[in-house]
């Protein structure tokens, strides 16, 4: 089968041929349709850091998906041959306190496919049958495969009750423009946008952001205060995981608001403790990964009442063998979501 793996450590990716996998008693074979291409991924192929000290070649990335189940272990009864699935990439332990109290997306021994274990930039994939999610007819693979990021949007604009209220978002990649959509259909009051790039200005903007915001060029503080009456904002989700973007959004938010972090900083950042954060009275939420499951619950129900609401951060659709040029998008600012097409 055809994989895109991380074969050795350095910048870059190789698509190259791999065995086909067999499920075990507990497992399914997807065959995979759809990949998206996420923020992890472009970590790893520009091999920072993080990937260094994370990823331990070969391993084929990946780890959005949609597909469908080509055959399954012994042991499985809910799952079927021919089933379209999406799934849920973290791979719990299942028997620790976080699993078995419904807190299985902060489990302290979670593997992660495509950065632990081989992922789905694949034409076949193995998976815990436990982890896929049945799709529904009318959600296509392009949405599907993006079921993984939008459920991080979902989690994140869901931390904080967002009806009614000013909310912002600071940081329009792939995740915050999905936040901009999805606060919206959960009725923010106003939402706000702070982004440099003025691409993805662009698409917060078609998505039905109230105001978007340069803060290179502007200050958003002094935009908020007065948009605000002085107060601040009710609720900010910070998706940036810059200095700048951590520190702005305890300056924005209003006294008793919600900060919500999903972005993450390639460092320690110093704050304004006192000032901005404990004289305040905030609340923070800090947001790992999806809520398994209640988070997809959610996902499906929104894909499946607003189809299209997400569809202008999808910017790319491209073959698995044109990775480079879907890499190349997102690396150049180009693209906001690539979806690859994998398979029939």
């Amino acid at each position: 089968m055809k994989s895109l793996q991380k074969r050795r450590r350095g910048p870059g990716l190789d698509l190259v041929d791999a065995p086909v996998p067999a499920p075990g008693a507990h497992e399914a074979l997807v065959r995979v349709t759809a990949a998206g291409i996420c923020g992890t991924d472009l970590h790893i192929y520009r091999w920072d850091k993080w990937s260094a000290g994370r990823i331990k070649p070969p391993v084929i990335v990946g780890h959005e998906f949609a597909g469908v189940v080509e055959r399954v272990g012994s042991g499985v009864t809910h799952v079927a041959e021919g089933m379209r699935v999406s799934g849920e990439g973290h791979i719990t332990c299942g028997h620790c306190l976080f699993c078995r109290t419904g807190r299985g997306h902060i489990c302290r021994e979670v593997e992660i496919i495509g950065v632990d274990r081989n992922g789905c930039f694949a034409e076949y994939m193995v998976m815990p049958a436990d982890n896929l999610w049945p799709l529904p007819e009318t959600i296509d693979d392009l949405h599907a495969a993006i079921f993984d990021p939008l459920g991080n949007a979902m989690h994140a604009v869901t931390a904080a009750d967002v009806s009614g209220k000013s909310v912002m978002v600071t940081g329009a990649g792939a995740i915050g423009l999905f936040a901009v959509a999805i606060a919206k259909a959960s009725g923010a009051a106003e939402v706000y946008v702070s982004e440099p790039d003025a691409y993805k200005r662009s698409i917060a903007g078609r998505l039905g952001a109230d105001a978007v915001f340069d803060p290179t060029t502007c200050d958003v503080e002094d935009e908020v205060r007065e948009r605000t009456g002085g107060l601040g904002l009710e609720v900010v989700l910070e998706m940036s995981g810059s200095a700048a973007g951590l520190r702005g959004a305890f300056g924005i938010v209003q006294n008793g608001g919600d900060v919500v972090l999903l972005g993450i900083p390639s460092g320690d950042v110093a704050v304004a403790w006192a000032q901005d954060i404990i004289f305040k009275g905030i609340t923070i939420h800090a947001v790992n990964g999806r809520k398994m499951y209640d988070t997809w619950y959610r996902c499906q129900r929104f894909l499946m009442t607003n189809p299209s609401a997400v569809d202008p951060v999808i910017t790319h659709v491209m073959d698995i063998a044109d990775y480079e040029e879907g890499f190349g998008a997102l690396v150049g600012g180009e693209a906001a979501k690539v979806v690859l097409k994998v398979g029939a």
